[in-house]
């Protein structure tokens, strides 16, 4: 038969251990902040890079499909779901409470990039290019060296995804490793023979 959700199953114990593995507040936001996450590790490692590379404006790319920004539904959506002038009117009479934003690893990764010194509009997500013509100009700025980290999910910075001019380290954070995912930078640099792979999912050259 089905499996009901609400139960532990292998599937529902094996997706809490990849999101535990990369950040608690994924399962649950109000845990707190531990300094010793992979998140942490990583987001201390782009800035390392980040300041080395200044001169040269050197590009990095971060990886996770793990909690991947959500879209904000319009905040009228629930409004219209009743036709009714009268619920509308009452509605627009009671103050609704402020929701907390939802935890997000991306968000988590910019705000301390920024904390950190790192000026906003040098990172930016894969997910904020909606359109193909959004993706080439966010691409552009990256091979430019204009953005300087890129953080994006497999699915949507896969192919085609070609900014490796000034690319220096690959960061990716949740499993699966496949040789694909780590190739872009690898055959940036094919030409030199210094490559590191370190366990915190940096690649440096």
């Amino acid at each position: 038969g089905t499996v009901d959700p609400s139960q532990d199953n292998m599937l529902k114990i094996t997706s809490d251990g990849r999101k535990l593995g990369l950040d608690q507040r994924i399962v649950n936001q109000m845990l707190p902040d531990e300094p010793g996450t992979k998140v942490n590790q990583c987001v201390d490692n782009i800035m390392q890079i980040w300041r080395d590379g200044e001169a040269d404006k050197l590009t990095q790319l971060v990886f996770c499909d793990i909690s991947t920004p959500q879209a904000k539904a319009p905040a009228s959506k629930a409004a219209k779901t009743l036709d009714n002038p009268l619920l509308h009117a009452l509605e627009s009479t009671v103050p609704l409470p402020e929701q907390e934003p939802a935890f997000t690893v991306y968000d988590d990764i910019r705000q301390k990039l920024i904390a950190q010194g790192m000026p906003a509009d040098q990172i930016a997500f894969i997910h904020e290019a909606n359109t193909e013509v959004r993706k080439k100009e966010l691409f552009s700025k990256v091979r430019t060296g204009q953005v300087r980290v890129l953080v994006g999910s497999t699915a949507k910075m896969g192919a085609g995804t070609n900014v490796q001019d000034r690319l220096v380290a690959l960061h990716d954070l949740d499993c699966p490793w496949r040789p694909g995912d780590v190739g872009r930078i690898l055959r940036t640099f094919k030409i030199k023979k210094n490559v590191e792979v370190t366990d915190n999912g940096k690649i440096i050259i």
